[in-house]
C-alpha cells in the first residue's frame, strides 16, 4: 500500500500527519491534537496508521 497522505505512530514519539514522506506537523502527544492538524489542512485519510513500532500499516481504529 502506498499512502500519499497518512498519519503514522509509534509508542515512543505518538502521532503525526505524513505527506509523501515529509512530516506536516511535529509529533503530537495525542490523536485529537494530530487530528486539528488533518482539519487545518483538509485532509481526508485513509483509514490505517503506518505503525512504525511493527513496521507495518494497521487499522488506525485498533491503536490506543
Amino acid at each position: 500500500m502506498d499512502y500519499k497522505t497518512h498519519l503514522s505512530y509509534s509508542n515512543d514519539r505518538k502521532w503525526i500527519l505524513m505527506h509523501q514522506g515529509s512530516p506536516l506537523c511535529d509529533y503530537k502527544k495525542n490523536y485529537d491534537d494530530v487530528m486539528q492538524v488533518v482539519k487545518h489542512f483538509k485532509i481526508t485519510l485513509p483509514d490505517v496508521t503506518w505503525n512504525g513500532d511493527r513496521g507495518e500499516w494497521v487499522t488506525t481504529a485498533t491503536i490506543e
